[in-house]
C-alpha cells in the first residue's frame, strides 16, 4: 500500500546548518590535534614546561572533547533535515541515500574513534596489548574523517576550509614523519613500510580530492538526488546556503510547454504543528531532465495518520504557480498559470517514509480553462 503524504527532509534552521559545518570543521582539527599529541606523547617528548604526563593528558581531554564535538554535529545535521541523514546513518556506514559513500566515510570514522575511546577507557581491564592493538585504528580514522568532510562537506573549496585542511595534513603528516625518524624501537623495515603507506594515503587523498570535490560538478557526482540539487542550488542564488559553488543544476531550468511526462524523485517534509494544530508538507520535486525546474508542493492542514488532511495548499514550478486541485494518498493533481500558460499537472508518487524521499512521474498536460483554484 502507497503511504499518504508524510516528510521529514527539509532545510529548518540556518543555525543548525551553520553550526553542523562548523562542528564538522572544527572536529577535524580536534582529531588531527589528537592525533599529532598522541604521536608526541608516544615519542616521549618532553622539556622543562612540558612534562610527558601533560601530552598524556591534553591528548585524553581533546579526545573527548572532539567526541563532544562529533556529537553535536551528528544532532544537528539530522535535526536540520536539509539531507535525508538519520542517526542510524551516523554509525551503520553506508546506509543513507544522500552522499553513501562520503557521509559513510564519516561513520566509519565515528565508530572507530568510538572504538580507541572505549578501549582506553577499558585499557586496565583488557590489557596493554589489546588496548594498543585497537588503538593504532587512530592512526586510521584520521585520513577516513578527511575524506568524510572533503566529499560530504558543502564547503570544501572554500579558501578557508582549503587552509585549514592543508594545515591539519602538514601537522599530522609532520609529527608521522617525525615518529618515523625517531621511532628506533621499531625495525627500519617496519618503518620504510609505514612511510610508504603514509606516503600512498596522503597522495591518494590528494588525488581524490583534485579530481573530486575540488573539481566541478561534485555534488552531483557525490551521489546527490536532482531534487536536492535543485534546492541547493535555489539556496546558493538566494543566500540561503553561503560558500561553495552551485550545485550542479542548470540555472536557466525552465518548465516545458506542456504535454509531457517524466519520472522524477525529491523529498518531502512535514513541520512542526503551529498554534492551530497545522502542519505544512513540502515536497521538492525534480524531473529526469535538470535542465526542467523543481516542482514544489505545499499542503497545509491538520495532521492524520500518515499524511495531512489538507485545507490550503499552494504549488510553484518555475515562474508558473497555482493550487492542489486534487488530492488521493501519493496521487497529486495541481493546476497552474504562468508564462508556460495555463496546465495541469498530475503526480504519482512512491514515498519512503524511513528516509523522506519521493519518487514517481509527473505528467502535464494543456488546460482547457486558465483557471487555478481549488
Amino acid at each position: 500500500m502507497t503511504p499518504t503524504i508524510m516528510a521529514t527532509v527539509g532545510h529548518g534552521s540556518t543555525a543548525l546548518w551553520y553550526l553542523t559545518r562548523a562542528t564538522g570543521l572544527v572536529s577535524l582539527v580536534l582529531l588531527s590535534g589528537t592525533v599529532v599529541l598522541g604521536i608526541v606523547s608516544s615519542v616521549g617528548w618532553t622539556t622543562e614546561r612540558w612534562p610527558r604526563f601533560l601530552s598524556q593528558s591534553v591528548h585524553r581531554n581533546l579526545s573527548l572533547l572532539c567526541l563532544v564535538l562529533i556529537a553535536v554535529h551528528v544532532v544537528t545535521t539530522v535535526a536540520d533535515g536539509y539531507v535525508p541523514i538519520g542517526y542510524l546513518d551516523a554509525v551503520i556506514p553506508f546506509r543513507t541515500p544522500y552522499r553513501p559513500i562520503w557521509v559513510g566515510f564519516g561513520a566509519l570514522a565515528l565508530d572507530m574513534l568510538l572504538a580507541v575511546a572505549i578501549t582506553s577507557g577499558l585499557r586496565r581491564r583488557i590489557g596493554t596489548r589489546a588496548w594498543r592493538g585497537v588503538h593504532w585504528l587512530a592512526y586510521l580514522c584520521w585520513p577516513v574523517a578527511l575524506l568524510h568532510g572533503l566529499g560530504a562537506g558543502s564547503d570544501t573549496r572554500l579558501s578557508v576550509t582549503l587552509v585549514i585542511d592543508a594545515l591539519c595534513v602538514l601537522a599530522v603528516a609532520g609529527a608521522g614523519g617525525w615518529r618515523l625518524v625517531t621511532g628506533r624501537s621499531f625495525p627500519a623495515a617496519r618503518r620504510i613500510l609505514a612511510a610508504m603507506l603514509a606516503g600512498v594515503t596522503l597522495v591518494g587523498i590528494g588525488v581524490v580530492a583534485a579530481l573530486g570535490p575540488l573539481a566541478s560538478g561534485w555534488s552531483k557526482r557525490a551521489g546527490t538526488s536532482p531534487a536536492l540539487l535543485a534546492k541547493l542550488n535555489a539556496a546558493f542564488q538566494s543566500g540561503g546556503v553561503s560558500g561553495g559553488t552551485s550545485a550542479g543544476t542548470s540555472s536557466t531550468a525552465t518548465v516545458p510547454a506542456p504535454p509531457f511526462t517524466s519520472s522524477a524523485q525529491g523529498t518531502y517534509q512535514t513541520s512542526a504543528a503551529n498554534a492551530s494544530g497545522q502542519v505544512t508538507v513540502t515536497l521538492t520535486l525534480q524531473p529526469a531532465n535538470t535542465t526542467i525546474a523543481p516542482l514544489v508542493v505545499k499542503l497545509d492542514g491538520r495532521p492524520v495518520s500518515g499524511g495531512v488532511a489538507m485545507s490550503s495548499s499552494q504549488v510553484t514550478w518555475g515562474p508558473d504557480s497555482g493550487v492542489v486541485t486534487t488530492l488521493s494518498g501519493a496521487s497529486i493533481g495541481a493546476s497552474l498559470s504562468g508564462p508556460t500558460g495555463s496546465f495541469r499537472v498530475a503526480l504519482r508518487l512512491s514515498l519512503d517514509q524511513a528516509h523522506g524521499t519521493a519518487t514517481g512521474t509527473v505528467s502535464a498536460t494543456k488546460a482547457t480553462t486558465g483557471a487555478t483554484g481549488e
